[in-house]
Parts: structure tokens; sequence; C-alpha cells
């Protein structure tokens, strides 16, 4: 409470005080009301503005006004920010160079290499980085990576910012380095440390790279004074004749018909081509003719040159050019072929290779007449269709080699890329993969323990796979399990190019399989492969139906009685078979279920 000040709203009773009564604040006289000289407060107790006459009793010297309002505090003293927040990311940028000797040139006896000088602040730190120069001839980048750099001319001390200003030469581990300018941010920095900074000088311009400069420029003065003079407006550039060819004739394309004697190969035969000039940019492109009788449109790849620039000589080049290393460009080549040049009944050249025109489209001849004002020649019947076609005999697939499956080897000599064989239909596999016919079968015993070991055949209709399944047996020595994985089993005595394998009219009871060396008897079948053979007769032979009925009458599964008053219905299952034939309509054909069957798959 000592800090509050002494105010209303401020203050709080006081506990020890009991009296409360109001004294009169006006005395009489002469039945006058006079106010009282010192009122009191409630309870007698003196007013506040009284407290001002203990004053003159006790003095000022022993007032203590901190008892009243409190200890003074002091003012708030100033944050000193540290070093590396004042200056982080705050550099010294100067622009400089330094020159670079050379000692194997006859021209230049030095080289002006720019670079830039960055003073890091927050820990004087300095880097020196090159501007990249296109086709300078030599590494540019990082010159000096950012670190402190010793100063050579004052001992055991690292160069400041100080020591940095326009004008001034640094040594940076015996590299030589001029200053010439620098960025505002620099200027004013130095500025505000009382360093008088030097007016900003430019850095001088390579001598190698001025007269490189100065080369190409008239260099390309001397191609634009060539090309006006030749199209007659001396005021028009490289440039925009290029952009007026591409705009009037993009998508413009002159098509020819040529044919070359190819005397390479035995017999000597004409192998026919279609050659396209493109007007936009000058280029040209022959493909191989398919269907103008090519005898060489078996190849698969029918481009034959691509979009060039087709000189005429392609072996009339300077004599001091390397033709040993590189290949000629356009200031090689001294003329190219244009549109005046492709007339039918002409001969051009190409790589070396002598090309007869003999026909061009309808839209080349309206151009050739319109445009260059030339009237092409009529066509040249350069071969008859009848006889000239080749005769290619039919592709006979080589015998299999007993290596991997014969639908892969036969598939691979249908392809030249590899491809997976396709054995069955995708609908008929997604119809019937869940059906499968089950069978138990009998090994034909080689040795005396092979009668006691017993085997199910699974025959997948969606893909026509078997697979066959050990069961356990007791005291025969052998693991029950898998006996053959999913597969598609060949026939006996057939030939492996042909595909004959086992299908559903091979299963029968009694019937034999041959399974790589071992040979099954059939002897059981389920009997929702009964019932699948009656509702799919076309599959299967009517003997091998006859002989699944007879095993199930036999076993007791299928019962043929007159229709009975009462059928328990845990005991007995209804099915009426639509395979067998009902004499009358009054007989009807039960076919009890026994739940216990005598084959367990």
């Amino acid at each position: 409470m000592d800090g509050l000040p002494f105010i209303p709203g401020f203050r709080f009773t006081d506990i020890t005080k009991k009296d409360y009564h109001l004294s009169s604040q006006f005395r009489w006289k002469n039945g006058y009301a006079i106010p009282k000289d010192k009122p009191t407060g409630i309870g007698k107790a003196p007013l506040d503005v009284d407290c001002m006459l203990y004053s003159k009793t006790l003095g000022t010297t022993g007032y203590n006004p901190t008892l009243t309002y409190g200890q003074a505090k002091d003012p708030p003293k100033p944050i000193v920010q540290p070093h590396f927040i004042m200056f982080d990311g705050k550099c010294l940028s100067f622009n400089g160079f330094t020159q670079q000797p050379i000692t194997e040139s006859a021209v230049d006896t030095f080289r002006v290499r720019r670079v830039k000088i960055t003073y890091f602040l927050v820990d004087d730190s300095i880097s020196v980085v090159e501007p990249i120069v296109e086709n300078a001839g030599y590494v540019q980048g990082c010159l000096l990576k950012r670190g402190q750099i010793p100063n050579p001319h004052r001992k055991n001390k690292n160069w400041h910012w100080s020591d940095l200003n326009n004008g001034v030469e640094l040594s940076f581990y015996g590299v030589v380095y001029k200053l010439c300018n620098c960025d505002s941010f620099t200027r004013q920095f130095l500025s505000s440390q009382g360093v008088e900074v030097d007016v900003d000088k430019p850095v001088p311009d390579d001598p190698y790279m001025s007269a490189r400069r100065e080369q190409l420029l008239q260099q390309k003065k001397q191609q634009s004074k060539t090309l006006a003079l030749k199209s007659g407006f001396c005021s028009r550039s490289i440039e925009d004749d290029k952009l007026k060819q591409f705009l009037e004739n993009d998508g413009k394309v002159l098509r020819f018909y040529t044919a070359w004697l190819d005397e390479g190969y035995e017999p000597v035969e004409w192998k026919f081509f279609v050659l396209l000039y493109f007007l936009a940019y000058d280029r040209i492109e022959i493909y191989e003719s398919r269907n103008m009788g090519n005898t060489c449109g078996q190849n698969s790849f029918p481009l034959f040159l691509g979009k060039i620039k087709l000189p005429k000589d392609w072996s009339d080049l300077p004599p001091n050019f390397p033709s040993i290393y590189l290949e000629p460009g356009n200031k090689e080549c001294k003329e190219y072929y244009q549109p005046k040049d492709f007339i039918i009944g002409h001969t051009i050249f190409v790589m070396g290779r002598r090309f007869l025109l003999y026909d061009c489209d309808p839209f080349t001849r309206d151009y050739f007449k319109d445009i260059l004002q030339i009237i092409q020649p009529d066509s040249i019947q350069m071969f008859k269709p009848k006889d000239n076609f080749p005769t290619v005999s039919k592709l006979v697939i080589p015998p299999h080699t007993g290596i991997g499956d014969p639908d892969d080897t036969r598939q691979n000599c249908l392809s030249l890329i590899p491809k997976a064989p396709k054995t069955l239909d995708f609908v008929t596999y997604v119809l019937n993969a869940s059906k499968k016919l089950r069978y138990k079968l009998k090994m034909v015993p080689v040795y005396e323990v092979d009668n006691l070991r017993d085997f199910i055949m699974e025959y997948c209709l969606g893909n026509d796979q078997m697979t066959i399944v050990e069961l356990a047996s007791k005291n025969s020595g052998f693991i029950k399990g898998r006996f053959m994985s999913s597969t598609r089993l060949r026939k006996p005595g057939t030939n492996v190019d042909e595909d004959q394998f086992y299908g559903t009219k091979d299963f029968a009871i009694g019937a034999k399989l041959h399974v790589r060396g071992s040979v099954f008897i059939i002897v059981e079948l389920d009997l929702w492969t009964y019932n699948y053979m009656n509702e799919n007769k076309d599959k299967f032979t009517q003997e091998a139906i006859e002989k699944a009925k007879c095993y199930l009458e036999n076993k007791g599964l299928l019962i043929i009685q007159q229709k009975p008053d009462v059928i328990n219905q845990n005991s007995i299952t209804r099915d009426i078979s639509k395979s067998d034939q009902i004499e009358s309509p009054e007989d009807t054909i039960m076919i009890n279920i026994i739940n216990q069957s005598n084959i367990n798959i």
C-alpha cells in the first residue's frame, strides 16, 4: 500500500474507529449560524485539510514523502544489442578486378578478371567471387571462400573494414585485388564511421573480350549487309527474314517422290522414297515409301534422312577444314538445295547417293506454278506395280529346343520385343475361376508301397490348369502336400509344338493320366463335379457321365426312389437332375445326398 497515491479510492477504513457520529459544523451566535473554525469529521476525527496544520509544529525536516507516495522508480536503462545481432546479414560489397598475366600468347599479355569482394561485418570474414562470363575460357565462380584473411602489412592482424576503400589494393594470399566502386550501403556505413569514401570508378575492360565483341559485331554487320543486298532490302536483318519466312510458310511442305538405284546388293533394285521440303525453315526430310512398290519397305524404321539443310556438294569443303574430326556446318557448306532445284526428271545427290525425282503431289505442282512460275513436267513411270512387289515367304516357326515353355518360344518368334503369351481368355477366366472339378487318383504302383498313396486332383475351368495334392497315409513313408503345382498338362505322345493338353473330355472313372513320368487312375469324384457334368454335357463324354452316375449310385450318394410323403430336412436335400429322363410326369427322381462322403477333399 506504500506505493499507492493518497487519493480517494485508494484509502482503506480504519478498523480501530468506533464512533461514527457527525458533529455539527456551525455554532450559533445571536441567532445566527456561524461555521466553526476547526470542524471535525465523523467520530471527531480530524479532516484531511487539517493534516497540514501538523507541519507547523513538526517542521518540513521531519516529513518523509516516501511514506505517502512510496519510493521513486529509477528510469529504465537502455538495451544494448550484441554485436552478432546488430551486424547479422549486413555486408560491405566492393567491385574490383585482378590482372592475370599471360605468358603463352603473342597478342595479349594479361587478362582482366572482374571480382566482387564481400566483407561480412558479423565476423570480419571476406569472400571473393568472380561473375560468370560466357566463353571466357577459364574457370569462374568462387575464387576465395568466406573466411578471415590475414593482413600482410599488419603482423598478427586480419583485414578489417577500416582498411577497405575505393582505389585500395588488397593482397589476399599473394593475389592483388584493386577496389573500384561499392554499393550505397557500404558508402553509408563507412561514412557513419568517419571514413571518407573515394569516388566510384568503373572496372576496366578485358582487352581480349573487347576484341572478341568487336569481331562478332563486325561479322553480324557484314552478314546483315550481305543478306540485305541479296534480298534488295538494306534495312532488314537476318532475324526479320527468318521470322517472315516462318510466318508465311509455316505448315507448307513440298512433297516429291524419288527413286534410288541400289547397286550395293544383288540383285540390283530400285528403292523408292518420299522427299519432304519444309518451306518454313528450308530443311529436307526423306523416308522410305511403303505404298509405292518399294522393295525395301520391310524396314521397321522408314526414316532415311532427318530434317537438315541438304548441301548440293557435301565434299566441297575448304582446304583447311579438319574433316577427319568434325562435321561440316553452315559456314563450310557453300550452297544448299532450294525449291527451284527440284524438277521432275532431274537428279539430286543425297550424301553421295543419286536420287531421281519422278513425281510430286498436287500442292507442289500448284506452288511451282503460282509462286515460282515453273511448270513441273509429267510424272515418270518407274515400275509396274503388279510385277515389282516382292514375294515374301510365309514365316515358319522353328521347332521347340526344349528350353523353356513352347508358348514363350512361339511368342518370341512372332515379335521382336518379348511379350507374355496369351494362353487364355480373360472373360472365360473371370467367369470360371472359382469352378473346379475334383477327382481322387490312385497311382499305378511301381513299388508295393505305392498302393498306399492317395491323391486329389483339382482342374480349374478358368485356365485349364491342374493341381495334384497327395493325402496323408499312415506308415507310407511319404509326406502329404503338393505333388504338382498348378499347370497345364500336355498329353503323352504329342508334339510339344501342338497345343494338346488334358481337358474335361479326358476325365472319367478309370481313365489314366500321365503326369511327368507317373501314371494315375481316376477312381472317384465328388458330387459337385457330377452335377456340373450333367449341366454341361457338351464338355464331357457320355461314357464319363454314365460311369460317374454308376459310381455315385454304388456308393449310395445317389438314391433313385419314388416321391416320399415326408422328407427329413436335416439329413436329405432335394435336387431334381435336369439331365435324367422322366418317363411320366407322375414319377419324379429324388437324389438323396448323404452328408458323410467317402471322399475327403
